[in-house]
């Protein structure tokens, strides 16, 4: 018996060397796969700002003047430019037991611009992203980020990512359930990536008057979740809303057609071979996980099982 337990022991361990190399696949794929995604979150936004402002809402984008226009096109892009920034941060080496992080420095707009995951785990870069030159205090991008986290533009300083998390790390993963818990804090940060950039865009429209500032926030939100789980016809990573106007003087209301960019991870991944070839990737190597976390507690009950017997043997005696 003590023989077979120490079999089990032996197989448990080549399941926990097989987490951790799976482990290093994971990052080693999620690596590219942000790369590519970055770079199509990118694209994809700015040309749901070139549908909407083109075709969604042409007459107020036609009111703007020419700088008006270049600052709307920029803002875009520092907003889109920002997103991929964060997606490429946001890939955190798996390790079993993150360390702590240091005090939070003094915000800055790099700092404010962070996924809001707030669980610390160890960051790693896998490229070496420069950061933005910041905007005018006076410009709809700066009201955009000083809104969101109700700061005045004072406030706001240059200061890096990297230092807001530690990057020490403190062992890989072996386990897992570990594993597992790995992969859903980079799903959860990508998917909030892409809320966090689709309302920072829609903030900078309404700023510049393409979007119905009437439009509260608290309606988009809503919307975009009641629209998540329905196919949308029409161009991509755009919502289409109709709001009614209530009229109080004549006692009507009024339907009114409005566009809001809604950046969906499935539409960005569909528009991009090289980003869901990499989708494809990581769901191949999800089945291995699934596959060997049934393996690892399987063998978990079988050595649970055998000490319990041999626990019940040493004890038992013989009147």
């Amino acid at each position: 018996m003590a023989k077979a337990l120490e079999q089990i022991e032996r197989d448990i361990a080549e399941l926990e060397q097989a987490v951790a190399e799976l482990a290093q696949e994971f990052y080693s794929t999620y690596s590219n796969y942000l790369t590519a995604f970055g770079q199509a979150v990118r694209q994809q936004l700015i040309l749901a700002g070139y549908h909407l402002c083109t075709q969604g809402h042409p007459e107020a984008f036609l009111k703007l003047s020419y700088s008006q226009r270049q600052e709307l096109q920029q803002d875009l892009r520092k907003v889109a430019e920002k997103a991929q920034q964060q997606l490429l941060t946001a890939l955190l080496f798996p390790t079993a037991n993150p360390a702590p992080a240091p005090p939070p420095p003094t915000l800055g707009l790099a700092t404010l611009l962070e996924p809001p995951e707030t669980e610390p785990l160890t960051p790693f870069d896998p490229l070496s992203v420069q950061s933005e030159p910041e905007a005018s205090a006076s410009s709809p991008l700066e009201a955009v980020f000083t809104t969101e986290l109700n700061l005045e533009p004072t406030e706001i300083s240059a200061t890096p990512t990297s230092t807001a998390l530690s990057n020490e790390p403190t062992g890989p993963i072996n386990n897992p359930a570990q594993l597992a818990k790995w992969q859903e804090k980079i799903e959860k940060s990508i998917i909030k990536t892409l809320q966090t950039a689709s309302r920072r865009a829609n903030r900078v429209l309404q700023q510049a008057g393409v979007i119905s500032k009437k439009l509260p926030e608290p309606v988009l939100e809503a919307a975009m979740k009641a629209e998540a789980a329905e196919a949308v016809a029409g161009p991509p990573n755009l919502l289409n809303l109709l709001v009614e106007t209530e009229n109080s003087q004549e006692s009507s209301s009024t339907m009114t057609q409005l566009l809001a960019i809604h950046l969906r991870l499935s539409e960005i991944e569909f528009a991009d071979s090289t980003v869901m070839a990499g989708r494809n990737q990581i769901r191949k190597l999800s089945a291995k996980a699934t596959q060997l976390g049934r393996d690892y507690q399987k063998k978990q009950r079988e050595r649970a099982v055998a000490e319990a017997e041999a626990a019940w043997r040493s004890s038992w005696f013989e009147e």
